[in-house]
């Protein structure tokens, strides 16, 4: 029995160095990969961030236009030059259509339904049915929704803060973020500030989790499907899928049987999407070559799509105004010219509160800062579906990847976002980068908080009105303060958070 395990792990041990070969034998630079880990060794065992083990090869290899790197036993092409990120996610868009891991039905009946996990067709068909949920016109609708929310934040803290209170601000934005997603999107009013065991933020609190465990859940469908497989491993556990599913079909049966009216939300374009309807707002150009959405889609599809909203939503754009928080507790200066803007802010019931936050320029220009230093995802990433010729490793090299379908591609936004050729002083908060006048001066596609291309984030317009909406409402209220800097990020945690927390003073303003 001892030689055939010994005889087991030595044929893996060759297969994996023959699979960490890939880059090598290809004239790609990469950093030395580690048996069967490749160069996730120090992720999968808790000792660095996700965006961390990337920007180890990005700061390494600085002369060359991509390098690679191994997801385990998967070679993963990371982008350098902004160029060669412009062919990837827009002019060749079509050699690069699916998302980089793909988890189909056949792993996970929910999770491999939803926008993400959907490809060619189905993918754009999907897409053109969500567009509306997400257009300026259904935003501005929810403005008054997400006033609310925040409102219920400021109460919550009138009642606890007196003077200067030290505490974790995730703890009011994710309450914040649940109860605009529930309103919002699905027509549920709860206030998880006053009644935290409502039982919406508890399922958002077990079910999404962005950790290194739900990360690994991902690697380990791209490198061992068959076995996750037969473990009947799922992204979100059985018991919190039944209880999504159970939540949101309730939720849309409820809604077709709704007398009084469709309601311009997230609910309700889903309703649409089961009859198979199209809204003017798609403004489809007839006479382009873009496919017509003629598909109708089963109730278990478009609870995968509120399932995705939740996951994609909730932790990202709670990370958003933490970051905010945070940023404008360290740089008291900004904060209090942001003060000044948001007391101008007219108000009054008739007042169109999306056209006034959209026009708060200091606000925006923070905004656009926070998302630079702090994007919501560290990477986005691609998948090749054709074969295609990446040109050579740096200028003027003999070297050159062409790779057949199914190359992994992760866009390193985060390294982006901080290399200093692009970015003077990169580790420094300052707004002014982005007035009009310095927004023409940034070098395209070195700039990419929510992507481009067809496969952009289609929240994005949604998770930027949740926070400007919450942070017009706090500030006018509130201060904040800290005494450091996030030391390091936390290694556990996929999105970007600090290790210790966000443990930012906050106290009345006078």
């Amino acid at each position: 029995m001892l030689w055939l395990i010994v005889l087991l792990v030595t044929c893996l041990y060759y297969i994996s160095r023959k699979k960490l070969q890939y880059f090598s034998s290809r004239g790609v630079r990469t950093l030395p990969p580690i048996p069967f880990l490749g160069n996730l060794a120090a992720v999968t065992f808790g000792k660095e961030n996700f965006v961390e083990a990337i920007a180890n090869g990005y700061n390494e290899f600085k002369n060359e236009r991509y390098f690679g790197l191994y997801q385990y036993l998967v070679p993963t092409l990371i982008p350098r030059d902004p160029e060669l990120i412009r062919q990837i996610i827009v002019r060749d868009f079509n050699a690069f259509s699916d998302r980089g891991v793909h988890i189909g039905t056949d792993c996970d009946p929910m999770f491999g339904r939803n926008l993400i996990m959907l490809r060619g067709s189905t993918w754009k068909s999907m897409r053109t049915v969500l567009s509306p949920a997400f257009s300026a016109t259904r935003c501005r609708s929810m403005a008054p929704l997400m006033a609310e929310s925040a409102e219920a934040v400021v109460q919550h803290l009138k009642e606890q803060v007196s003077g200067e209170l030290l505490m974790d601000v995730n703890e009011i934005t994710t309450a914040y973020v649940n109860d605009v997603i529930a309103s919002c999107a699905f027509g549920f009013a709860v206030n998880s500030l006053k009644e935290p065991n409502n039982c919406i933020f508890q399922l958002a609190k077990t079910a999404v989790v962005q950790d290194t465990t739900q990360v690994m859940k991902f690697f380990g469908y791209e490198n061992m499907k068959t076995v996750l497989k037969m473990l009947d491993v799922k992204i979100i556990k059985r018991k919190h899928a039944e209880q999504f599913s159970q939540l949101f079909k309730s939720a849309l049966n409820a809604r077709r049987e709704n007398l009084a009216g469709p309601r311009p939300d997230f609910i309700q374009t889903l309703v649409d999407a089961a009859q198979g309807k199209l809204k003017q707002e798609m403004e489809l150009d007839i006479n382009s070559n873009q496919d017509k959405c003629t598909e109708k889609f089963t109730d278990d599809d478009l609870v995968a799509q509120a399932v995705l909203f939740y996951v994609a939503g909730y932790d990202t754009t709670a990370n958003l105004i933490n970051y905010f928080l945070y940023e404008m507790a360290a740089n008291p200066e900004a904060q209090q010219r942001l003060q000044q803007e948001i007391d101008t802010m007219p108000g009054g019931e008739d007042v169109d509160l999306y056209e006034v936050v959209q026009e708060l320029e200091y606000l925006e220009m923070c905004t656009s800062e926070v998302l630079r230093l702090w994007p919501l995802v560290g990477s986005a990433d691609r998948r090749s579906v054709q074969t295609y010729d990446f040109g050579p490793t740096y200028p003027g090299s003999q070297d050159r990847l062409v790779a057949p379908p199914g190359i992994h591609v992760w866009l390193p936004l985060y390294s982006l976002h901080r290399d200093e050729r692009y970015w003077t002083n990169p580790d420094v908060f300052d707004p002014e980068r982005f007035t009009s006048r310095n927004k023409a001066k940034i070098v395209p596609y070195t700039y990419l908080p929510f992507g481009t291309g067809p496969r952009h984030c289609i929240g994005s317009r949604f998770a930027v009105l949740a926070a400007k909406v919450f942070l017009t409402g706090f500030f006018k209220k509130y201060s904040t303060r800290c005494t450091e800097r996030p030391r390091r990020l936390c290694p556990r945690a996929f999105i970007l958070r600090p290790a210790e927390g966000f443990n930012i003073t906050v106290q009345p303003r006078n």
